[in-house]
This record gives structure tokens, sequence and C-alpha cells, in this order.
């Protein structure tokens, strides 16, 4: 078998939206990602929905898989011809042993790559507000790591001690104090300004600013833990003026998104937008019906007079099976489209068609009742949709005595690769979200029961109603039935906060 090849990609400092595009190509089309503890759900979010996941876990403190096992385990997939994304934190080459693995790598003959990420050497005290290089203030900065004893380190911090520039210790907090005295004991200056940062460029994003005389208390009175930084310097004290992120209405609220990815992509963007940090975890996937069932499906669509969409996915795989058989979309004409809601309405419009059908109410229900009203008993109506749809369509829809075809046009699985995923998620998110029943049902099963579940919100009614009937407690629910609906109920809830 031909060799496979292995990417060394650095996933940034936390925030996905730090992620190089490169970076996202290599997730997007790997056969295995092999993936850090500082590594974002969202990037892993980007995964094939066939590629294997594989938590490496290297934390400070807590190595879930040694090094030497890691090497082995990329040796291993290469040698099965397989595409392999080694997704590492902030940079693979700045105290990532991202070396290491090269060299391993290369003395086996496996092709590989090199794609650098964006460090959290200098990403993290930017969205702290401390620029490591600031005219008149730091004209050099030094970046060292902050994991080895300071009276066994190869660093010489007497030189760091009489620099005029900024020191930034990477993993520096478990050795602050040993640091801190190093410095001092060669006439660094006590009064220079210092900054701690831990969980930077995330939701749960933490800043505490002093001196180097006074950082090591104050950083301990603050309850800050690893991962974290150390910044040494004049432009430490920066960080309240430069501080950029204060007025956004979610700032340092995380969220849990646990729909298919398509949704969970424009949560994720929704959230963003009002200073969130989302945690993509896409609990269910969606798969379409065997080609043969979709095609004589659609090569009878002359007979219909309605399309029901009760989904967005409805509606893009509706029209990418059109496309797969060469069927000309102008043989849709005499079709009219109606939609559940305003986001299935607007993946229509991209498809070039306008819904001549919405409810006011974004439910299934009231999408059936306000039908019948709209629809003559002699037109036919096909119901494209999930396998697992609402009967309240086809209840009403009987009850009328209208002609109707429920296609079962996809089905919603659980995507179990993400049970670990979701296990780490849980511990540092202030809310979760619902979508939909199928995320409802698949986070229950994967969760089981958890005790101080974080807050739950749901975008509508049935869904909330699902989330109750599994014995989850819904803290509440959206007015409006949509993305941003769910998004604006958040934002108010922390307003009342």
């Amino acid at each position: 078998m031909e060799k496979g090849k292995v990417y060394l990609v650095g996933a940034g400092p936390g925030d996905p939206g730090l992620l190089t595009v490169k970076g996202l190509w290599c997730i997007r089309h790997a056969d295995v990602i092999i993936y850090d503890y500082l590594a974002s759900n969202a990037l892993l979010n980007e995964a094939d929905e066939n590629a294997e996941l594989i938590y490496a876990g290297k934390r400070a403190g807590h190595h879930h898989m040694p090094q030497n096992e890691i090497q082995e385990l990329l040796l291993e997939k290469a040698f099965e011809g397989k595409s392999v994304v080694r997704l590492k934190g902030g940079d693979p080459f700045i105290f990532g042993r991202g070396g290491e693995e090269a060299l391993v790598l290369k003395m086996a003959e496996i092709p590989f790559e090199i794609v650098p990420g964006v460090s959290s050497a200098y990403s993290v005290p930017a969205y702290a507000g401390i620029p490591v290089t600031h005219r008149g203030m730091a004209a050099q900065v030094h970046f060292i790591t902050g994991h080895e004893q300071p009276e066994e380190s190869t660093v010489d911090y007497e030189v760091l001690a009489k620099s005029g520039g900024t020191l930034v210790f990477l993993m520096g907090i478990q050795r602050m104090a040993e640091i801190q005295s190093s410095l001092v004991k060669y006439g660094k200056d006590e009064a220079t300004p210092a900054a701690v940062i831990t969980n930077g460029t995330t939701g749960n994003q933490k800043v505490v600013t002093g001196t180097l005389g006074t950082i090591v208390n104050d950083a301990k009175m603050a309850g800050m833990h690893p991962p974290g930084i150390l910044v040494v310097g004049q432009v430490a004290e920066l960080s309240d003026i430069l501080d950029w992120q204060r007025e956004q209405p979610l700032r340092g609220k995380r969220i849990l998104l646990t729909g298919t990815r398509d949704l969970v992509r424009k949560q994720h963007s929704s959230f963003l937008q009002a200073g969130a940090e989302p945690i993509d975890v896409s609990l269910i996937y969606t798969e379409p019906a065997k080609e043969s069932a979709l095609k004589e499906i659609i090569e009878e669509i002359s007979d219909f007079s309605w399309i029901v969409f009760t989904s967005s996915r409805g509606v893009s795989l509706f029209f990418d099976t059109l496309k797969s058989y060469d069927i000309d979309y102008r043989q849709t004409d005499q079709l009219k489209f109606a939609v559940v809601g305003s986001g299935t309405a607007e993946t229509l419009k991209d498809y070039g068609f306008l819904a001549d059908y919405m409810p006011e109410s974004y439910t299934s229900e009231a999408l059936a009742q306000g039908l019948t009203m709209n629809v003559s008993s002699d037109e036919k109506i096909m119901i494209f949709r999930a396998k697992e749809g609402s009967q309240a369509i086809n209840r009403c829809f009987d009850e009328k005595g209208l002609t109707y075809t429920d296609v079962p046009a996809y089905e919603t699985r659980t995507d179990w690769r993400k049970k670990d995923i979701l296990d780490r998620a849980l511990k540092g998110v202030d809310y979760i979200t619902f979508a939909s029943g199928s995320a409802v049902r698949a986070f229950t099963e994967m969760a089981g029961e958890i005790e101080n579940c974080p807050p739950i919100l749901c975008i509508g009614p049935v869904t909330a109603g699902m989330a109750e009937e599994a014995g989850l407690k819904v803290f509440a629910t959206a007015e409006e039935y949509t993305i941003d609906g769910l998004t604006d109920c958040l934002c108010q809830l922390n307003i009342k906060e």
C-alpha cells in the first residue's frame, strides 16, 4: 500500500477563527485527526463525517497519551495509506514538539507538511489588549518556555532580567514563583508591569495585571490555573486601556452547539457576533436515502403541485438530487414551495426560488394548518424531509383529505465519534442549545445523566417539549424560533443577570 501523508497543523491559540485557510483545508480532507487538548471543538467539527478522531489529550500536568505513542500512531496511520492531520495548539514549531514529530516522520520516509499556526505567544496577549512590541515601550520580545525549573533551565535569566523588551513565558503559571524570583534575583525591577492570561482567546479568557513583585499573589488570589501565559514588561500596563472586547453582550459566555454541522455553522456565526465563544459539537448528521429511491421520486416531480420543506437540509438535498441526475430546474416551474421558517426560506432563495408559503409560527403544525388553507383538493403535495419528521403534518393533511406523498429523503443519525469531545466540552460551558429534537436525543444518549447540567436553551416549544420529555430541565425558549432568535434570547437573559 502507498504511504499516506502527515500534516502537522497549528490549530492556533483557541479561537477557531484564527485557524489558517490551509489548516482548515487539511482538517476537512483528513482521514485521521490526532488532536490535543487545546484544539478547538469548532475545528474538529469541520472534519469529514467519515474521519477518525483521536484525542492525544496533552495538557499541563495531565498527559493522556505519551509523546512516543503519539509518534507511533502517526507512523501507523500513515503506513495505512491515510491522510493524517496532527492538530496541535498554537504553532507546531513553537514549544509544540512539532520538530520531534517531523524528525520521526523524516526517518520513516513518510511524506509530511508543516502548516504553521497563529502562536499563543503574541495572539493571547493581543486578545488581552497587550501588544508584545510597542513604540517607546518595547523594541524587542523574548518567548520563553515556562515549563522548566529556573535552576535547571538553559534559559539565561540574567540576560532576560537586563532586557528592556517584553518577556512572554508560555505555559508559565506553574513555575511563576520561580520565574519571578529568578528575574528579581538578577536585577529585574519589581515594579515592572506584569500580566497573567489564562484560556487566552476563548470565552473563558481571564486576565490579571499587576507588577513583577505582586503578580504571583495577584494570580493566586484570582484563582488562575493553567493553561496560561505570563507577560513581563512595560506593555502589560496597556491591557486595561486596550481591552477591545468589553462591549460585546455575551462576552465570556461559552455556548455548546449541538445540531448538524450546517446548522451549527450558522449558530456559530450568530453567537460569535454577540461576543460569545461558540463550542461546536455536532452530535448529529444526516444520511440521504438510497439514490434509487430519491431518483424515482424526483422523476415524478411533474405530478406534484406543492413541495413542503421542513429544514434547510431538505432543500439542499432536493436541488442537489435534481442536479446529480441532470434534471433541469425549469422542470419544477409548476411547483409551489412551502417552508417551515425563515432559515429554510433563505436556503431555498440560495437556489433561486422564493417560498410561496411560510407560517408566522415556525413549527411543523403551523406549517400544515396554514398550508391547508392554500391548497386545493386536486393539488398533490410532496413532503420532502427527514425520515423521523413530525407526524403533525400527516395528521393535519389526513383530516383535510389532502393528497400527499411523504418522502423520507434523509435520516438523522447520532455521531458517536463526538462522545469524548462532548464529555470534554461539558466541563466548561455556560449554556447548552438545542435546535431540534434529534439533537436532544443524541445528547441524552451520549451524555447520560449529568450532575449540575448547564442551563439549556431551546429554539422553540416543540424542541423544548422533547427536551423535557427526555428528563432535561429547559432554562429558556426563544420567542422567535430562529437561530438569531436563540441568540437574542440569551442576550436578554444575560442583560437580566
